[in-house]
């Protein structure tokens, strides 16, 4: 009876065009991996991801972009130290980053996937990942949906040649080193789109930055995800549940709002050393951190689909 139930509701559905739709992105958060990450440039530990360029005259274990994980406690690839800087996953236990901006040559990294199957022709896809800056902010990052691989024998060179269908507007400095931040968009497919590409298509010219040095871009990237939202609203299309902290910075108290149900909450400073534990129920709860010394921390809130994880700073 509860099948017969679940086929005709699941019918109806379709029938109306309201379908909350699977994520094509294989390997969304960077969890599923081959191996511990224990050095740079080991992308290709979490398949399907790869980087679109020969850097080592092969395919296979091609990669100056990285991948992050919990297990390289001790090593350059751990988090939430590692040696690009300090950061917890949105949520699970990996996440990727890239060199987005060199000044001083023609330098990019970038992040590539296949889909779980070619997107339709006339069909809405609404599009999310997550950037978290670790030096030089830009506002230049989006993601290109290609029928073939953006793959080239050109050493780590800068993609200018494609117009990204999702980019970050301009004047969104994507600045936050606390916090991360989303990138969105939506656009109409042409179909047959089987790639998504993630990176910084400006020439280094022609980025827009937030300083002005010799220097590089460097981003964490985590949580992607492509459906199809033809015909589903904004309320409709975000499925997963959310955490807000704020103030942030904080001085005596945090508020915590969870859009969906409950969870337990812990936080812990950069040590990784649980400071407190409480709960949160009807969505919102205030949290007092006056006892705390001053630094970084970050708060983990296990509602019942999910884990995830954000910083504060405590002033």
């Amino acid at each position: 009876m509860k099948k017969t139930f679940l086929i005709i509701y699941a019918l109806l559905l379709l029938q109306n065009s309201i379908v909350i739709s699977q994520n094509l992105v294989p390997n969304p958060s960077f969890e599923l991996d081959t191996a511990c990450p224990n050095s740079y440039s080991q992308i290709y530990f979490a398949p399907p991801w790869f980087q679109p360029d020969i850097c080592y005259g092969n395919t296979t274990n091609s990669s100056t972009t990285d991948l992050f994980n919990i297990c390289d406690s001790l090593g350059t690839e751990g988090i939430p130290n590692n040696e690009m800087g300090y950061q917890m996953p949105r949520t699970g236990i990996g996440y990727a980053g890239i060199i987005v901006y060199a000044d001083t040559n023609n330098y990019h990294e970038y992040l590539e996937v296949p889909l779980l199957y070619p997107l339709t022709a006339n069909r809405n896809y609404c599009v999310e990942f997550y950037v978290s800056v670790a030096s030089i902010a830009i506002s230049d990052i989006g993601a290109y949906f290609s029928v073939d691989s953006l793959l080239d024998t050109t050493y780590r060179h800068t993609i200018n040649y494609v117009t990204p269908q999702i980019e970050n507007p301009i004047q969104n400095m994507l600045n936050d080193t606390i916090n991360w931040m989303l990138v969105s968009g939506n656009f109409i497919a042409a179909g047959g789109e089987k790639f998504m590409t993630i990176g910084n298509f400006q020439l280094p010219a022609n980025t827009n930055l937030g300083n002005v040095c010799i220097c590089s871009s460097y981003y964490f990237i985590d949580d992607v995800s492509v459906i199809d939202c033809t015909g589903v609203g904004i309320e409709e299309k975000n499925i997963e549940d959310m955490v807000e902290v704020y103030p942030n910075p904080a001085t005596s108290s945090i508020t915590l709002t969870l859009n969906k149900g409950e969870g337990i909450v812990a936080l812990y400073n950069v040590l990784g050393e649980c400071v407190l534990t409480t709960s949160i129920v009807n969505h919102k709860k205030e949290i007092d951190i006056s006892f705390l010394p001053k630094g970084v921390y970050f708060v983990n809130v296990k509602s019942e689909t999910q884990s995830m994880n954000r910083k504060f700073v405590k002033e």
